[in-house]
């Protein structure tokens, strides 16, 4: 991964109030800049959870998702069921109350009704944390801010106060690949006009040794139409099922899209232009592609979803480092704001189970308001009928291995290299709500069929060290080399009844759901360089070939999105509803859209404990890789 970026009971009246606070969430806060007379500025956007019925709103997921069901793919709206089991009225007015006396005078209902969001500037953070020392001139509020905190009353469940940050699961190589026209690559057979690429190379990375050039054996790039010959989306394609009428939303975080990259991606692979929108929040205006710490994640997003689903809407939902993951995610459900609720939504972000529990006051103690949180919207999309792709994560069968800068420091930290080593998966890949998509590598035939394909793991192939000493925003950590396809059991959930119903002999959720091309040899189009000044998210390069060679599994889920996408036009042509939340149908009578993946390890550590690729479900690659023309049958027979 790149390097951190600054993450029942039934019945209204019986059911315990429940407030959770998450100051930003899964993203971390910006510092307030200091100004003598000026009003000091939002520096956090703090969550509040409310009171809300998540076991209804759970049974109501598993009984759309059914697809034995009477009530399959019978989807109420988002608002719909944020009325029936989100927050009442009479809690949003009471909660209001009681921030008004904290001194927060701005508190915005979610479109879920799940939580609010709570606009507070740092001394005000400081106030909720109970870290300010001017407090004690402020009784009224000082008690206020007690009584949110203590749980008078029952209101308060959990506090979260300096959470940690979702990375993008994109890896790139940092040098820009050149054209070759030479014979030095492989043919791409792409049929596109003369004058685009037709399959690139890759310099050796700034920093690696020139023993390793093999780290790069994929730098070559696959081109658009080998993809969508090999997952089965060509014949859908030629058929006329492109993605029209569907809509895909990308959760990004401080993500900053150049569009004239989508429009020389479109015109080089002769794709239409994206019918695409940025969607801000948090913000007024969309991030700067130069100064974007997500621009080459949100590239990589947006032209995966052109080659799967060239005729789709594309939404940008767009958040910046004091918006957290369930509010974004929210925001992506709001109909107003998103111009209809998406058929989709991919997410390319992520962090390892281990730091999700983890706070600064208290590293590794369970539980986590954020999570909870995005728990709810990701069953409140379900319900609704949006079909929600995460990437598993590029850390392997060791999915903390590239959050280590993030690891607490400190008497109670862990051992960093077992920590690394241990099994861990990522969030929210892991949640019973998400597709969690892992990685695969391939080799292809003449026709652009797939010939082999195994998990993705580079340091079988590579054979380089995993850890080595390297600089995380200017402090020595220890770093990994190599990337793979995460995937294990999660210390979070319990097996999900879509596993347990397939025959998986687990006590854990297990990740990956199944698993899409992930290993190096994606190619991005990405300009955004600033030559002047030398800075900027994309490698610096000659202006008419800004492409680079990227490796992630935030490439495997947004082509398996755009993969939904066409199932669902499918589906819709044949006067069935959208899919929705696809696990349940994966795990039963998605079979035959499978192709099982037998071989190999996402073991990138070598320990020899996970995981390992065999026949059926496996925690290396899940039930295998998608074809999307078999996915699109498998849902309309399911409908039908």
């Amino acid at each position: 991964m790149p390097r951190p970026t600054s993450l029942s009971t039934p019945g209204r009246r019986a059911r315990r109030a429940a407030w959770v606070i998450g100051s930003a969430a899964l993203l971390a806060l910006a510092p307030a800049a200091a100004g003598a007379a000026a009003p000091e500025p939002v520096a956090a956007r703090i969550l509040i959870g409310l009171d809300r019925d998540t076991a209804g709103l759970e049974s109501a997921v598993r009984a759309v998702s059914n697809p034995a069901g009477s009530a399959y793919r019978d989807y109420p709206t988002v608002g719909a069921l944020a009325q029936r089991f989100g927050a009442s009225d009479a809690t949003v007015a009471k909660v209001r109350r009681e921030l008004a006396r904290a001194g927060f005078t701005r508190a915005i209902l979610d479109v879920t009704r799940g939580f609010l969001v709570v606009p507070a500037t740092a001394s005000q953070l400081n106030e909720m944390n109970g870290r300010s020392r001017e407090m004690a001139q402020a009784p009224r509020r000082a008690q206020a801010i007690s009584r949110i905190r203590s749980g008078a009353g029952g209101l308060v469940q959990e506090i979260v106060t300096d959470p940690v940050v979702p990375q993008p699961a994109a890896r790139a190589t940092g040098a820009t690949p050149r054209p070759s026209f030479q014979g030095e690559t492989w043919p791409s057979r792409t049929g596109t006009p003369r004058g685009c690429a037709q399959g690139v190379s890759t310099p050796l990375p700034p920093g690696q040794r020139p023993g390793m050039i093999a780290a790069f054996p994929n730098s070559k790039v696959f081109t658009p139409n080998q993809f969508q010959t090999a997952f089965g989306l060509t014949p859908l394609h030629r058929a006329g099922v492109r993605g029209r009428g569907q809509h895909i939303a990308l959760f990004e975080a401080d993500a900053g899209v150049k569009r004239s990259d989508m429009i020389a991606f479109a015109q080089c692979f002769g794709l239409p232009a994206p019918d695409l929108r940025i969607v801000p929040v948090g913000q007024p205006t969309p991030v700067s592609p130069l100064v974007g710490g997500g621009t080459v994640e949100a590239h990589l997003d947006v032209q995966a979803v052109m080659m799967a689903a060239p005729d789709a809407r594309i939404s940008v939902v767009e958040g910046t480092d004091i918006t957290s993951m369930p509010e974004v995610m929210s925001a992506a459900l709001d109909a107003r704001r998103m111009r209809g609720v998406p058929d989709v939504l991919s997410v390319s972000y992520g962090v390892c189970e281990a730091l999700v529990q983890a706070g600064s006051e208290a590293p590794f103690l369970s539980g986590s308001g954020a999570r909870r949180l995005t728990d709810w919207v990701l069953a409140t999309a379900a319900g609704a009928g949006v079909t929600t792709l995460v990437a598993a994560g590029d850390s392997g069968a060791q999915g903390c291995a590239h959050n280590m800068g993030q690891v607490p420091n400190g008497p109670s930290a862990p051992d960093a290299i077992a920590f690394a080593a241990t099994n861990y998966v990522g969030y929210p890949a892991s949640s019973p709500w998400a597709t969690a998509v892992g990685g695969t590598t391939m080799t292809l035939t003449k026709g652009n069929a797939i010939r082999t394909q195994a998990p993705w793991n580079d340091r079988t192939s590579i054979g380089v060290a995993p850890m080595e000493p390297g600089v995380v925003d200017g402090q020595e950590v220890i770093t990994f080399a190599a990337g793979g396809g995460t995937g294990g059991s999660s210390q979070l959930y319990g097996t999900p009844g879509y596993q347990t119903a397939y025959g998986i002999r687990s006590t854990r959720r297990l990740v990956p759901d199944v698993s899409m091309f992930a290993s190096w040899g994606i190619p991005v189009v990405c300009s955004a360089y600033d030559a002047s000044s030398g800075q900027g998210p994309c490698p610096p390069g000659a202006p008419t070939w800004p492409f680079m060679s990227v490796a992630g599994t935030s490439f495997a889920a947004p082509l398996l999105a755009g993969a939904v996408a066409l199932a669902n036009q499918r589906a819709d042509a044949a006067g069935q509803a959208r899919m929705g939340f696809v696990n349940p149908l994966l795990y039963s009578a998605g079979q035959s859209a499978i192709r099982d993946v037998r071989a190999g390890s996402n073991d990138v550590f070598g320990t020899g404990r996970c995981c390992f690729a065999g026949p059926g479900y496996d925690q290396a690659t899940g039930l295998g890789t998608v074809n999307a023309t078999r996915l699109a049958q498998a849902v309309v027979r399911a409908g039908g």
